[in-house]
């Protein structure tokens, strides 16, 4: 299995250089019983001074996360501690309001897996967030778990171990969405969705069929957001020579159209955020 999807770090948090001055991310080591299931963990910590506040913004990626969280930390569909399930974020970027202290306690699940453990299709939990308890009855035993505890992930682990022995779909589900996102990582961005089809052995309508059930989106969702991955990372570097250049390159029609679809995830068109972050070329063509 990939250990990971299209997901850099440069390419899903917007700013990551502002991120870093407030917060701090740790992606612990997973299990090896888990690795089917999950593609890792992740921590955030962050403590603000008194009166201040900070919004973190993520391009969304093709998976669902468990999360425990507390402190001053908010988002649409959630705000306050607890724990939740969110599922994919498809209509724009994901962010959270922090403020004070806090911290959140993460499992990222591999594209396809939250569905294979619950049997429950992905499109019922996009582009929303419900209690974990919902999905994964006697979770809330995890409610007091912090970054800073020695044997948080542990006890996580624990936790997702028991529900992996009670999985309930044939593992050639979860093959089959791993061979479309190890395609999908190893092509080159201005791939169409016909063609991720045909690569992985698959007529169009059945990887949409695919797709929307176990990840919750289609291939043309997914083909569109690793080009603005592509795109974020390629702009944070510095590496192309033109906008309307690198737009061709990365599979686009022309400038206006890769301006739609970086809009539609980014909340911004590529110029606006190269103005936006200090750490982008800033050369803003």
């Amino acid at each position: 299995m990939p250990t990971r999807t299209f997901a850099t770090a440069r390419g899903v948090i917007l700013d990551p250089r502002r991120f870093a001055e407030h917060a701090t991310l740790d992606r612990p080591s997973c299990h090896p019983a888990l690795e089917p299931w999950i593609e890792h963990h992740w921590t955030v910590r962050w403590r603000l001074p008194s009166g201040t506040s900070y919004r973190t913004s993520l391009v969304p990626v093709a998976q669902s996360n468990l999360t425990v969280e507390f402190g001053g930390c908010s988002r649409d569909g959630a705000a306050g501690p607890g724990v939740f399930v969110t599922g994919v974020v498809s209509r724009s970027r994901f962010d959270v309001a922090l403020t004070g202290s806090g911290g959140v306690v993460g499992t990222k699940f591999r594209p396809g897996a939250l569905t294979a453990l619950t049997g429950i299709a992905a499109t019922e939990w996009r582009d929303r967030v419900v209690p974990a308890e919902d999905l994964f009855p006697g979770v809330d035993y995890l409610r007091d778990l912090k970054p800073e505890q020695t044997d948080a992930i542990t006890r996580l682990e624990d936790f997702l171990l028991s529900v992996v022995v009670n999985d309930r779909e044939p593992e050639d589900a979860l093959d089959a969405i791993a061979a479309v996102t190890a395609t999908l990582e190893e092509s080159s961005p201005a791939l169409s969705a016909a063609e991720l089809a045909e690569r992985c052995g698959l007529n169009l309508r059945s990887l949409q069929r695919l797709c929307r059930h176990y990840i919750g989106v289609g291939p043309q969702w997914l083909v569109a957001r690793a080009r603005v991955h592509a795109a974020i990372d390629r702009l944070h570097s510095g590496d192309y020579e033109t906008l309307a250049a690198l737009a061709i390159e990365l599979g686009w029609f022309d400038q206006s159209h890769m301006g739609r679809d970086f809009s539609a995830l980014v909340g911004m068109p590529p110029r606006a955020y190269l103005a936006s972050d200090p750490a982008t070329d800033p050369r803003g063509r």
